[in-house]
């Protein structure tokens, strides 16, 4: 069954992504941010999902509000995460809590900002929550990594009763990569069907600097040295004006 993207998909979701690294992305952001100036305070997680980033920010003591599109994956979050604020709402222009100091993505939420000019506007509304000096923290796909996303195209295999199998494809006039996310578990089987649009680093400084950011570097992880036109994926670390 064709499902809408992050719906059905929310329930087998953790089984799926249990060898993520999580908790090493965000010591990275973490470390990088504090590099720039950052000391602390409340954190906005966007693109949460199921709160897999937020759960190893809230256990290091951070105050951490989820800002997430999907309901489903919001359920999910908030179950496992019951003291935490978790917001439904689109990055572009959701009611953001203020001030904060601290804005992270992670796993290339951001690549789902598929229009011209989304970026930007997502990066200027974050912006205006944003403290004095604080930082927006996020990793995106690049075109090389959206270009041979996995070996063959395809990743598959079993994660507990999960069966997955996801094939991807690029389309090079139009820029984007389509994953078919099929999915069989004892409760049923489903299709979701996921577009994402790469970000290279000449692109992703015009818009942060469009956005109004004083500081921007895009880097590579884990050495978190300037990022090049061969990086698959890459981390922006932007620095409000102070």
């Amino acid at each position: 069954m064709q499902r809408a993207p992050f719906t059905a998909l929310a329930r087998v979701y953790d089984a799926i992504m249990q060898d993520v690294p999580y908790d090493d992305w965000v010591a990275f952001a973490l470390r990088e941010a504090t590099a720039r100036g950052w000391r602390g305070g409340r954190v906005l997680d966007i693109g949460c999902g199921t709160g897999n980033a937020t759960a190893p920010l809230v256990a290091r003591g951070f105050d951490v509000v989820g800002l997430d599109t999907s309901h489903d994956m919001l359920t999910v979050a908030r179950a496992k995460l019951p003291g935490v604020t978790f917001l439904l709402g689109d990055v572009r222009d959701a009611a953001l809590p203020e001030p904060i100091t601290l804005a992270v993505s992670v796993f290339d939420s951001l690549n789902n900002l598929l229009d011209d000019g989304d970026l930007e506007r997502a990066a200027a509304h974050v912006r205006t929550a944003l403290a004095p000096g604080g930082v927006l923290a996020f990793d995106v796909n690049t075109r090389v990594g959206l270009e041979a996303l996995w070996e063959d195209d395809v990743a598959e295999g079993w994660a507990g009763d999960v069966h997955y199998r996801w094939t991807h494809r690029w389309d090079p006039d139009a820029r984007r990569a389509t994953v078919d996310a099929w999915c069989a578990s004892p409760e049923g089987t489903f299709v979701e069907t996921h577009l994402e649009r790469p970000y290279d680093p000449d692109e992703l400084r015009t818009a942060l600097a469009a956005a109004g950011y004083a500081r921007i570097d895009v880097v590579a992880y884990p050495d978190g040295r300037p990022a090049t036109s061969k990086s698959a994926r890459v981390w922006v670390f932007a620095v409000a004006p102070g």
